[in-house]
């Protein structure tokens, strides 16, 4: 039987107070504000099934057609005496097999299947998991987990740490591996002592550079390019591992690199290619957590705006492409006009969880989100005639469950893409990469960036109302405390919606919004509808009912969790 609770506003009588707290303001967003309430057209995809069927095809050892399987074993044993598998990272029978092959869209998808409820360390009675060790380069001394088997370092940070934050991602979800956490304690305590040689003479480290040295034990430019955004990496691998060993030194370490985060000036962003985020996030987290200050809003900024000293343009599209409104996605906004499919699900991941930390952020990452998970459709062949897509030749995905590598906005005039001349229709958006423009792949069809689409399934669920999403704050929480469901529901509608909660069968919960700082109904399980205000936004914990919280300061405890860190 449905129970309803209906609320003819968000805050009405009827919700239980704690403490007369007030409702917390709203902060936005910069760029989120002039995003659509109703990204037009609007296609929601299944985002969870995608996912899901992906996997299935990734791990078909027995897949039949052109350019399959598309997995294979590796039995090179380059760093451990043991067996490995690979996958390409874009579809072309030249790149599959052997074991030069990429660590990206290996542990991507393992994440991915993961957070959807698929234990790949018992996959068909196959531990996938464990063998993610093979990346940790031992035999060439670089003692690091690497985007590679044998890859040299000091080239560019996020090729050398966003593996690393990876592989450790898979350690938190799976902690009873214990296997995997010596090469995650190497692979940190080496990035530690690179943190204390970039600070030397200083009082925070310098990362205007691209990349480390470990052999000279100091920065390296490239002269091309910096990569600062390298601090963001690394204060979230770190902070990672102290919540993981509970070193203090790694917490010390974090703090260093974020003071340089915090000292950079405001108009010179710094996001280079997929890190700025994890720093953005980890300035809300330790904020509420551990009470520092970091200028949480110029951070989560310079994530959207792409106004940056180094790679200026790098953010958030916020801009209808011909017929399509393609606001939300991560790449290069001003040049190239050209968004990517991991920074679009990675960001997506790093920043959703943070309305946890502090709810004045709700409205606009739940803005983000709708326009974000409903233009993401456009990475996706099924979604664009054949003349708007580089790859439309290969056959081997009926369901288009593998993403392209990215959507361009245009091509150049023409110029650019000289290999689809003649081809390619005269308007975008074009699914499409990097790989067919030069010849350096048979498709654009790219396991590289769609592997991490589960980041984005996790968050994602549809309700009974269109457009409105309930999105999960804890599953891409990593190192934290993920006691009690916590949802982030977003109304982009003028008028009043009413939605239906599913809440578990045999669970009796009552509903607390870190937004009103109220309980909006208890005692409730199964179907249960809660009205939402115009253009409004909720974070629904779900505590046990019966339960009895405690404030402590200004957090709000249920027995020895935290509840709300800002009442």
């Amino acid at each position: 039987m449905k129970k309803i609770i209906r609320l003819f506003t968000l805050f009405l009588s009827v919700a239980i107070p704690f403490h007369a707290q007030k409702p917390i303001e709203q902060v936005p967003i910069h760029l989120v504000r002039y995003m659509p309430n109703m990204p037009y057209p609007y296609k929601m995809k299944n985002w969870k099934d995608i996912t899901l069927k992906q996997d299935k095809l990734f791990y078909d050892f027995n897949a039949q057609g052109q350019c399959l399987p598309l997995i294979w074993w590796d039995d090179s044993q380059v760093n451990f005496p043991f067996r490995a598998f690979g996958l390409p990272s874009y579809v072309d029978k030249n790149r599959i097999g052997g074991n030069s092959y990429e660590s990206l869209p290996v542990m991507g998808s393992l994440i991915s299947a993961s957070l959807l409820g698929i234990d790949k360390s018992n996959y068909n009675g196959v531990d996938f998991v464990s063998m993610i060790r093979q990346f940790f380069n031992a035999r060439n001394g670089n003692n690091l987990i690497s985007n590679e088997l044998n890859r040299k370092v000091g080239e560019t940070f996020w090729y050398e740490i966003w593996p690393a934050m990876a592989y450790s991602m898979l350690v938190d979800i799976y902690p009873q591996k214990i296997e995997l956490q010596e090469s995650m304690i190497t692979t940190v305590e080496n990035w530690y002592d690179a943190i204390k040689d970039l600070m030397k003479g200083r009082d925070y480290p310098d990362f205007n550079y691209t990349a480390f040295d470990f052999g000279k034990r100091k920065g390296y430019n490239n002269n091309r390019w910096k990569e600062p955004d390298a601090a963001a990496g690394l204060a979230w691998l770190l902070y990672a591992s102290w919540n993981k060993y509970g070193n203090e030194k790694y917490l010390e370490a974090s703090k260093n690199c974020m003071n340089f985060l915090q000292h950079r000036p405001k108009e010179h962003g710094t996001y280079y290619e997929i890190m700025m985020p994890y720093g953005a996030y980890l300035a809300v987290r330790m904020n509420a957590e551990i009470g520092t200050e970091y200028d949480e809003r110029k951070m989560l900024n310079w994530c959207f705006d792409g106004n940056n000293s180094d790679r200026d343009g790098w953010g958030v599209m916020c801009e209808r492409w011909e017929e399509y409104d393609v606001h939300g996605l991560v790449g290069q906004k001003k040049w190239e006009q050209y968004a990517f499919a991991m920074n679009t699900y990675s960001q997506a991941a790093a920043l959703v969880p943070i309305v946890k930390y502090n709810p004045v952020y709700a409205h606009s990452i739940g803005k983000w989100i709708l326009n974000l998970a409903n233009a993401a459709r456009l990475f996706y062949a099924d979604e664009h005639p054949r003349n708007r897509q580089s790859s439309a030749l290969w056959q081997g995905d009926p369901e288009h469950v593998i993403s392209y590598e990215g959507l361009r906005k245009n091509l150049y005039n023409g110029n650019y893409f000289e290999p689809m001349q003649g081809v390619l229709a005269d308007k975008g958006p074009y699914a499409i990469g990097d790989q067919v423009k030069t010849m350096s792949s048979a498709t654009d069809i790219c396991l590289y960036g769609s592997a991490w689409v589960g980041m984005l399934a996790a968050i994602v669920d549809t309700t009974n109302v269109e457009r409105i999403l309930q999105l999960d704050c804890n599953a891409t929480d990593f190192f934290s405390a993920r006691k009690y469901p916590t949802y982030l529901l977003y109304n982009p509608y003028y008028e009043t919606r009413e939605v239906i909660l599913d809440i578990a069968v045999g669970r009796t919960v009552d509903l607390y919004d870190l937004v009103s700082k109220q309980y909006i109904a208890k005692n409730c399980s199964g179907k249960t509808g809660i009205s939402l205000a115009p253009d409004s936004a909720v974070v629904l914990v779900y505590i046990p009912s019966g339960s009895k919280p405690t404030k402590r300061g200004r957090k709000l405890y249920v027995d020895t969790t935290i509840v709300d860190y800002r009442l």
